[in-house]
């Protein structure tokens, strides 16, 4: 990313969060109205994610068509990336559920698939950490990852939704304008940050994986 890219994202940026703390009215409805501005990054972090995730999934199938280590790379990255996003969605709404709830965590069914989707790519990172074969941990990978992929939207959305009724999420939650102008920007400066995180990620890793091949070359040739 160039320079001027680098400072608009930071502007950018820069202006979603003020917009929020400084603009964004308070929700009515809500048991501590000013606190609920929370959801303006809580719905941002919850959509990366599944963007990450596909990121994941598209390059894990690119490498089962064409078996491209770089691929392999590029999904790994991905689904690295849909964890922290994961993560974030956690720890934003367990933040909202304490000033509204009063619990961080209340077993909530959306909190409950979301730890469940956490630990799901908790098992792909260790899935790749147990295979020390590069093309069989690969193809392992990119399997599991499609997996991975495909529950980001069942847990993080579709099946809490059969389970609103035992949810203390709203049924029917609507924001103004001034919210929707504060959660759109957000998406998009977070997906700019996913873009970042990305390339400079998979760059990183082809240089981790590069200094592991001449390492291995070396031992070989002293040995």
């Amino acid at each position: 990313m160039t320079p001027v890219a680098k400072g608009a994202l930071f502007v950018f940026t820069a202006g979603c969060l003020s917009y929020i703390f400084l603009k964004v009215p308070a929700a009515q409805g809500f048991a501590n109205p000013d606190l609920a501005r929370l959801v303006t990054m809580h719905l941002p972090c919850a959509y990366v994610a599944l963007v990450a995730a596909v990121i994941a999934a598209w390059h894990g199938i690119a490498y089962l068509r064409k078996r491209d280590l770089s691929s392999d790379i590029k999904s790994y990255v991905g689904a690295k990336i849909a964890f922290l996003y994961c993560f974030l969605t956690t720890i934003t709404g367990s933040m909202f559920a304490k000033v509204q709830w009063g619990s961080y965590w209340n077993w909530d069914p959306r909190q409950t698939a979301v730890a469940v989707l956490l630990l799901v790519y908790a098992a792909y990172f260790t899935l790749r950490a147990s295979i020390e074969d590069p093309e069989r941990r690969a193809a392992l990978s990119a399997v599991y990852v499609l997996f991975a992929s495909i529950l980001t939207p069942m847990l993080g959305y579709v099946i809490p939704t059969f389970f609103i009724d035992q949810s203390l999420h709203p049924k029917f939650a609507k924001f103004d304008l001034s919210y929707r102008m504060a959660i759109y920007p957000m998406a998009i400066a977070l997906t700019w940050h996913l873009v970042w995180m990305f390339r400079l990620s998979v760059r990183a890793e082809k240089v981790n994986q590069a200094i592991a091949e001449l390492e291995l070359t070396s031992e070989g040739g002293m040995a």
